[in-house]
């Protein structure tokens, strides 16, 4: 099976043709190969899926979707016909406006981590966001609650940001290795986004055998409607004593569940 990534998503590419098992998708030599379509996020992804004559199976990565609710391009009745694949359950909602059915299938786009989740009365959470994006990730949010969890320690990255709170820092874009070694420390990855896929932070935060918290609703993950329901789950992280061994195994199953994944975990 053949693989064509967005050039909206295209930093993603070499690590789905790895963890993916999938060769790199030449037209027209491969017009007539099974392949699967990484991203719909603009018309020329679309063309591209459009003038594929093989068997073809698209991979929705979250934004894409808000385009195209957002744009309604009538291109769309397209996918009806052919396999599409989601990560949760917002995204599937998506996609039923337009009459499109899809599976839920959370991915994740690296080598399994070690568990090295270690107690703390004072538990670190880390959130993950993209410049010029700080406010859609969550980084106001974190201001505000990061007051009434004063035992809680945030860690912010991806983007530049000031606070005056004692206990949230900035970390701002660093190296995926410095990433992932400072992460190791921490008690949590929290995602705030309320429209998103299977964030890397909430995968690595459960493989890691940590209590990740998202907005989004997942499996054996905690996830939050109310603010009020956040700072509940934020306070009660100094309590989890011992690795979350139960929802890691849980992940290992259904992660990468795709029917062109050569490599499961």
């Amino acid at each position: 099976m053949k693989l064509l990534v967005s050039s909206s998503v295209i930093t993603f590419k070499e690590k789905a043709e790895k963890i993916w098992g999938l060769e790199e998708y030449k037209y027209p030599r491969d017009k007539h190969e099974p392949t699967c379509f990484f991203g719909m996020y603009h018309c020329g992804d679309y063309y591209h899926c459009l003038r594929h004559k093989g068997e073809k199976s698209v991979f929705w990565c979250g934004h894409d979707l808000v385009n195209l609710k957002n744009n309604r391009l009538p291109l769309y009745k397209m996918f009806r016909e052919i396999d599409n694949y989601v990560e949760n359950r917002v995204e599937q909602e998506d996609l039923e406006e337009f009459g499109i059915s899809s599976f839920i299938r959370p991915s994740f786009l690296e080598d399994v981590p070690p568990v090295s989740y270690k107690h703390s009365d004072r538990p670190k959470v880390y959130v993950s966001g993209h410049a010029g994006r700080e406010e859609e990730y969550g980084f106001k949010f974190i201001e505000k609650i990061a007051k009434q969890v004063p035992e809680c320690f945030f860690a912010l990255y991806g983007a530049e940001w000031k606070s005056n709170l004692t206990n949230v820092f900035c970390f701002g874009k660093v190296p995926p290795e410095q990433f992932n070694e400072e992460i190791k420390d921490y008690q949590c990855g929290l995602r705030l986004n309320e429209h998103d896929g299977f964030s890397e932070i909430t995968a690595k935060s459960i493989l890691m055998g940590q209590y990740p918290i998202t907005r989004i609703k997942y499996p054996m993950i905690d996830s939050y409607e109310t603010e009020e329901e956040l700072i509940k789950l934020l306070k009660d992280l100094k309590n989890k004593k011992e690795p979350n061994i139960k929802a890691r195994e849980f992940w290992l199953k259904n992660i990468n569940q795709y029917p062109w994944t050569q490599k499961k975990f």
